[in-house]
């Protein structure tokens, strides 16, 4: 019973997963060129970041959503108005040359959707501070930073009570590949962002997410 009970669990959790509708939005100057930029979601805690190409994605966008792109010092507002992609033009200090629907990034369902949305993400932390703790192990590194995760029966844990696959510990992605962080380089490091309780990495991610971008992984990304 109690297996009947943890299957019918996983299984509603893919399917509310799988529910979700991808929302793929562009950011770009009038040269077509990508713009790094913040999207917050107006009113929700949902947010992510365009990644050096300027692509974002976001799930189950409402109709009458608003994002927030905020770039440098300037913050420009887009109403979604219904839309299922966007394309956002800027020009110089953020101001808003366009805004439209794209069939092309509505094609790539959940291609755009890499750094989904979190319901918590952390400041983040730069990889001068974790090497400024002293630490050579990067583990011990972005606990020393991070208080909240605690390293329980070999795994790295933000929550100690056990998932619907027994574990509770957090999914580790290193330049967006599932990864061990013994594994990684502490001088290899150029961020670290801590995700609480996202389901938007599917059922691995409901511990939490760890989330490790290297200098030749942010390289790829310009």
């Amino acid at each position: 019973m109690r297996r009947f009970i943890l299957l019918s669990s996983f299984l509603l959790s893919q399917m509310c997963a799988m529910a979700q509708e991808p929302f793929n939005g562009l950011i770009t100057d009038i040269g077509g060129k990508g713009i790094k930029a913040n999207v917050v979601v107006k009113g929700s805690d949902k947010r992510t970041r365009a990644d050096g190409k300027g692509r974002f994605g976001l799930t189950d966008i409402k109709a009458d959503d608003t994002l927030y792109i905020i770039y440098k010092r300037d913050t420009t507002v887009v109403d979604v108005e219904g839309r299922k992609s966007i394309h956002i033009i800027l020009a110089e200090k953020g101001k808003l040359i366009k805004s439209e629907e794209s069939e092309e990034l509505m094609n790539y369902g959940y291609g755009y959707v890499k750094r989904r949305e979190s319901i918590d993400y952390s400041s983040g932390i730069s990889g001068d501070r974790l090497r400024a703790t002293g630490a050579s192990d990067l583990r011990k590194a972005i606990m020393m930073c991070y208080p909240g995760l605690k390293y329980i029966n070999g795994e790295l844990c933000l929550n100690t009570q056990n998932s619907i696959n027994g574990s509770s510990a957090v999914l580790i992605l290193c330049d967006g590949i599932e990864s061990n962080l013994d594994y990684i380089n502490i001088h290899d490091v150029k961020s670290v962002e801590i995700i609480k309780g996202s389901n938007m990495y599917g059922f691995r991610g409901v511990n939490g997410v760890v989330l490790v971008t290297t200098l030749s992984g942010s390289d790829a990304l310009k």
